[in-house]
């Protein structure tokens, strides 16, 4: 295994390697592509704008013409082509986003700062929130690797993913795009895909702005062949609607109301050979937030209600099979004041969570399950120089169940010149169970429908200490980060499963095993090889492993060993531009139970994906884009049957998109 003191030496390695010297020979389009990098702004890793290069976290963003510009057809796709991420999608394809290895319910997701939970509504989860927000409607997404639970609460051990909506530019006067998409997969059988949106901004008048994104997406059911049963990729229908009405309220105060609509359709269909489900969620969510700039602070607050109506059926659920009338609704506040004194950049704030559910199908005693978490934290930036900035943060969160938990942060920034920073540090977090792991009286089908799966109130909460230490470099004509990170967990939650005499499951719980580790290295690079080539590339390595209450160790399944990207952007003319893109996975682990000998554990096969695709700036007002992904046609089907994930077989997309 990648032991600490390898750990430690590429630690060290890390640094030498960010003291390449820039290329100078920048053409228009890449100097205002190093431009926006240089001035690359993050307000999630401290809830105020600042330097990418500044901020106590290692970060990336996606801006909305890098969404533009790709082949990706989701929020999911897009982030997996990011460093330190990975799209664990199942075997139906529903996404499941992993930052340095850890689980989707390991990172927290937000949409404009705050939190975006009902899909664990569903009994066997979803991935709809993943899909609830137009693309359309997306202005940036700010990606950071490594926990933020000082910041955000529980469940940031791994990592947050805030997605940033669009707003009005002040004095652009009224703007709007319609954008059509269609994808046709090759390979296989069915996997059409369309998507249709509207978007428009502008002010009402001196004090009032409005912003509003709609996006239709029609998606048929891919299968590996006409024969085959259940798809690699399911169908869907969904409809989502974001829009923010921004009210200057005075000089030094703005108010800023959301209004999202979520839509998701799951018709019914097979998942599997036998099982066949049909899921639906109509979500609505109203915030409101308050910004204001005093002269003793700066401060923001903000309340959030989430409600969804969700349908669940499942044939291998209990009679009734189908659930519905099920409810999720959550409510979020949070209020906090930034100011600067002296040597010291200040934060402080509180929050509070309630998360409800109703659902008499599982919740076999009361039907609903409450649960209420107060937050507490405070986060100090020093600079003890002009070169060295010492943050120390805290958090102490209160849970209904579990009592107080203190959560510190300690971390470095020190700018050794002007194009070269050096950081790193460590952050403890603390995540509860969810109601599904955690209640008694929480009753669901498990094991392929051949045993109960209850909620077990012993559990203990995990615990993560996190370490990460890296280089940024940034100048002109290049930009490059190098990062190594470890996270340690203790009592991480599986599901153990009982076996009878003929080792046939006839039971399920959930426990508290021993421990997790995941730790790896990550490189992200872009440079201008010509005035019109600019090259982008990064790579990941990841290591893992858990230990049984019997000191029993393994690999964790289903992260990728090695992950790696490399992308050519090519400025042909003044109105075409083109890109070439190839990704490359291999090392990932997984198990499958072997009768007398128990689990064992292999390797699955390496494979490189290409795309390419192409930008056409017809006139001032119509961009046209066309492409080919996975040009090989890999099919993760074909390559193992261990693959629970996917790769779409070749496909081919056009889109158009009218500025008006």
């Amino acid at each position: 295994m990648f032991a600490k003191k390898k750990l430690i030496v590429s630690m060290l390695a890390t640094a030498p390697m960010m003291t390449f010297a820039a290329s100078d020979h920048a053409g228009n389009m890449l100097v205002e592509e190093e431009s926006n990098q240089l001035d690359t702004l993050v307000v999630t890793a401290t809830m105020a704008a600042k330097k990418i290069e500044d901020i106590p976290a290692f970060a990336t963003v996606v801006t909305k013409d890098d969404i533009a510009q790709s082949t990706v057809s989701s929020v999911s796709d897009l982030l997996r082509e990011t460093v330190g991420v990975n799209n664990l999608s199942d075997s139906t394809g529903r996404d499941e986003i992993q930052i340095r290895g850890l689980d989707g319910e390991y990172t927290v997701l937000l949409v404009n700062g705050k939190r975006v939970s009902a899909g664990g509504a569903f009994d066997k989860g979803s991935d709809t929130d993943l899909n609830s927000v137009p693309l359309n409607s997306i202005e940036r997404i700010e990606i950071i690797r490594g926990p933020m639970s000082v910041l955000y609460g529980a469940d940031a051990i791994g990592g947050v993913v805030n997605i940033i909506t669009k707003k009005p530019q002040e004095g652009a006067g009224w703007t709007g795009t319609a954008n059509a998409e269609v994808r046709k997969i090759e390979s296989g059988e069915g996997g059409d895909q369309y998507r249709l949106g509207v978007s428009g901004m502008g002010a009402i008048n001196n004090k009032l702005a409005l912003s509003v994104s709609v996006e239709d997406l029609s998606q048929k059911a891919w299968y590996a062949d006409d024969e085959s049963v259940g798809p690699l990729r399911e169908k869907k229908n969904a409809q989502n609607l974001s829009s923010t009405l921004t009210w200057q309220a005075a000089e030094n105060q703005e108010v800023e109301v959301d209004f999202g609509y979520n839509h998701d359709e799951r018709p019914y269909q097979a998942y599997s050979d036998t099982a066949y489900r049909e899921q639906e969620i109509t979500r609505t969510d109203l915030a409101i937030t308050h910004k204001g700039q005093w002269d003793w602070a700066n401060t923001t607050a903000s309340i959030k209600r989430e409600e969804s109506d969700v349908y669940d059926y499942n044939s291998q659920y209990d009679d009734p099979q189908a659930h519905d009338g099920l409810e999720a609704n959550n409510t979020y506040v949070k209020g906090y004041a930034n100011k600067s004194i002296g040597i010291h950049t200040m934060m402080a704030g509180v929050d509070y969570q309630n998360e409800q559910l109703k659902n008499n199908y599982v919740l076999l005693d009361t039907g609903e399950y409450n649960v209420d978490q107060y937050g507490i934290f405070a986060q100090d930036e020093m600079s003890l120089t002009d070169k060295l900035v010492f943050t120390l943060g805290g958090r102490v969160d209160n849970h209904d169940i579990y009592g107080n938990n203190f959560s510190p942060k300690a971390y470095l920034v020190y700018n050794a010149s002007n194009n070269l920073t050096l950081k790193g540090g460590v952050t403890k977090a603390f995540k509860a169970p969810d109601v599904s792991k955690l209640s008694e009286e929480y009753r669901t089908v498990s094991c392929g429908g051949a045993c109960t799966l209850a909620g077990n109130p012993d559990l203990e909460a995990e615990t993560s200490v996190s370490y990460e230490f890296g280089v940024d470099y940034h100048a002109k004509g290049l930009n490059a980060t190098a990062t190594v990170f470890r996270n340690d967990i203790d009592n991480l939650i599986e599901r153990e499963v009982g076996y009878d005499t003929n080792e046939n499951p006839i039971s399920a719980k959930w426990i508290n095993v021993a421990t997790a580790m995941t730790q790896g290295l990550e490189l992200s690079a872009s440079t201008s090889l010509t005035e019109d080539l600019l090259l982008k590339a990064n790579y990941t390595y990841l290591d893992t492993e858990a230990e049984d209450s019997n000191g029993v160790k393994t690999v964790l399944t289903g992260r990728p060993e090695h992950q790696a990207s490399v992308s050519f952007d090519y400025q042909a003319t003044d109105i075409i531009s083109t890109f070439l893109s190839v990704n490359y996975l291999s090392g990932m682990q997984y198990s499958s139970w072997v009768s007398g000998v128990g689990d064992v554990y292999s390797e699955l096969p390496s494979y490189y994906r290409t795309d390419i695709g192409l930008t056409a700036d017809v006139t001032d007002n119509l961009v046209l884009r066309a492409g080919i992904k996975n040009i090989g046609d890999v099919r993760l089907d074909e390559e193992d049957t261990g693959y629970t994930t996917y790769e779409l077989g070749r496909n081919y997309y056009v889109s158009a998109a009218y500025n008006f």
